[in-house]
């Protein structure tokens, strides 16, 4: 789960380069390439592999909650991970007509679009670490009710 959460945030590395290379290139005229991304078309697919980690980190996610003998930490983890899908369905729509209208509008229309693009992916960055946050709180106390410690007082 941990290293799904790492490449997600390298893959938004990678599209933060992408949209402020694009921005310079847009604003200031700079026809210097910044990016790793040749063109849109690699962005959306970055776009899917970050939807597919997302979907990644659900899976296990709802397993650690199923497990979990705390009802107030599964809440927690279920509250964590509801924005998760929601967010990775709009930042595959936002990418997908990003790419579709990318050169078809003016600068500002396109600086407009790689803002929201970033703030889809801050939120969407912020639902995985809140849902990794919680993940390891669940899995401390699956871990601590497996082995079935008691603490008494002496």
């Amino acid at each position: 789960m941990i290293t799904a959460a790492r490449k997600i945030a390298q893959k938004f590395q990678q599209m933060a380069k992408y949209t402020k290379g694009r921005r310079e290139i847009l604003e200031l005229g700079s026809t210097e390439e910044k990016s790793e991304f040749s063109s849109m078309t690699d962005m959306i697919s970055t776009c899917k592999e970050i939807i597919a980690l997302t979907k990644q980190i659900q899976k296990h996610a709802d397993l650690i909650s199923k497990n979990c003998p705390d009802k107030r930490l599964v809440l927690s983890l279920a509250n964590s991970m509801e924005p998760m899908g929601m967010l990775s369905q709009q930042l595959n729509i936002i990418a997908s007509v990003k790419a579709a209208a990318c050169g078809k509008y003016d600068e500002a229309a396109e600086v407009e679009a790689d803002e929201m693009l970033t703030i889809n992916a801050q939120n969407l960055m912020k639902s995985v670490r809140d849902t990794v946050r919680a993940s390891e709180s669940c899995s401390v106390k699956i871990d601590s009710a497996s082995n079935k410690l008691k603490f008494k007082r002496k």
